[in-house]
């Protein structure tokens, strides 16, 4: 089974291409998709052998044929119809965006409950009453919808979709909804988007330009968890719950502690750094990067960033028992989030 995450970089992946060959470019290493779509080199080479694609040590990737790849793999054999729920300043948007955006889905219903909108057409989409919403979606056969309605309206307009037939939904409504476990739902919470941009700006951080904060910018606070962890052992498994990362493997029975830690991607550095009681905390999801723990006997590593571990990577953890965790955040808000745990153990802890 293709993760959501997965999904959504080859999608990336497509319109960075397709925007770099309209541009004259027809061949691209890996590391340089990389760069442009904010992930590691690894990673893109994992994806398109996925696909089944592969490029060539003198040359990369074709371009033109990475987009056909892509392209068959995201887009199947026939266009899927999909249907807008909510026709304001959002709704309008969407549709705008997808009246050009893709051959392969198209939106080909908008409904509101807005009399005034009733058979109109918006940027080339008819809207229709909300009365008809479930009738119309049965009959059309529509499967996907998209939701840009209020929060207190989004859970009764799913479950009317969700009955009409309706299997994903992309939801704009800043509100949790209740629905089937077989329903994909994938939320576009855009003030939870600028709640976390507005945090960050507040620590005042530092960026490389890629979102991603420096190693000059890390080691202050890296110097801050580590006079924190000389008062407090840190156990890994209480930390993933607290920061939201995804725990992949376990670690060792009992529990897995640690009183350092220790941020980036230099091997070298590692080396010098690395003990049986490090977190590390990386971007390089690779079977290099545990070879090195597993000689350091490092008991647990954090990929950050959301990047998906591969399996050779997953694999030869269980054999270590070496904990990997998945932070959905970068190395800096990574962090944060972890100072932020360890000061307020450290504040009940003194209390």
């Amino acid at each position: 089974m293709v993760s959501r995450k997965t999904v959504a970089r080859m999608s990336r992946y497509r319109r960075l291409l397709t925007s770099l060959h309209a541009a004259g470019t027809e061949s691209i290493y890996s590391h340089q998709l990389a760069r442009h779509a904010v992930v590691s080199a690894p990673q893109v080479r994992r994806d398109l052998m996925a696909i089944g694609y592969s490029g060539s040590p003198n040359k990369g990737y074709d371009v033109a044929a990475c987009i056909e790849s892509i392209s068959a793999f995201l887009d199947g054999t026939a266009r899927q119809d999909v249907c807008l729920v909510g026709v304001g300043n959002l709704g309008r948007a969407v549709i705008s965006h997808f009246a050009a955006a893709s051959p392969s889905v198209a939106i080909v219903a908008a409904f509101d409950s807005d009399p005034a909108l009733r058979d109109t057409v918006v940027h080339g989409c008819r809207c229709f009453g909300a009365e008809r919403m479930e009738q119309l979606v049965r009959d059309l056969g529509i499967e996907i919808a998209v939701l840009t309605v209020p929060g207190e309206a989004a859970q009764e307009v799913a479950d009317t979709l969700v009955r009409a037939g309706v299997k994903s939904l992309i939801s704009f409504a800043p509100t949790p909804l209740q629905l089937p476990h077989e329903i994909f739902v994938e939320y576009m919470d855009i003030t939870a988007a600028l709640e976390s941009a507005a945090f960050f700006a507040r620590l005042g951080a530092q960026t490389n330009g890629n979102g991603e904060a420096g190693e000059a910018e890390l080691a202050p606070m890296v110097r801050q968890l580590g006079s924190l962890l000389a008062r407090k052992r840190m156990r890994l498994e209480e930390l993933a719950q607290d920061i939201a990362a995804r725990v992949v493997t376990p670690g060792r029975p009992g529990g897995t502690e640690v009183t350092r830690i220790y941020a980036g991607d230099r091997v070298s550095d590692l080396l010098n750094e690395a003990s049986d009681t490090t977190l590390l905390v990386s971007n390089l999801a690779s079977v290099q990067m545990l070879r090195v723990a597993e000689l350091m006997d490092v008991p647990g590593i954090c990929f950050v960033g959301g990047i998906e571990p591969g399996d050779d990577v997953i694999e030869l953890a269980r054999t270590n028992g070496t904990l990997l965790m998945v932070s959905p955040v970068g190395v800096f808000e990574t962090c944060g989030l972890i100072y932020r745990y360890l000061g307020g153990e450290a504040e009940r802890g003194g209390g």
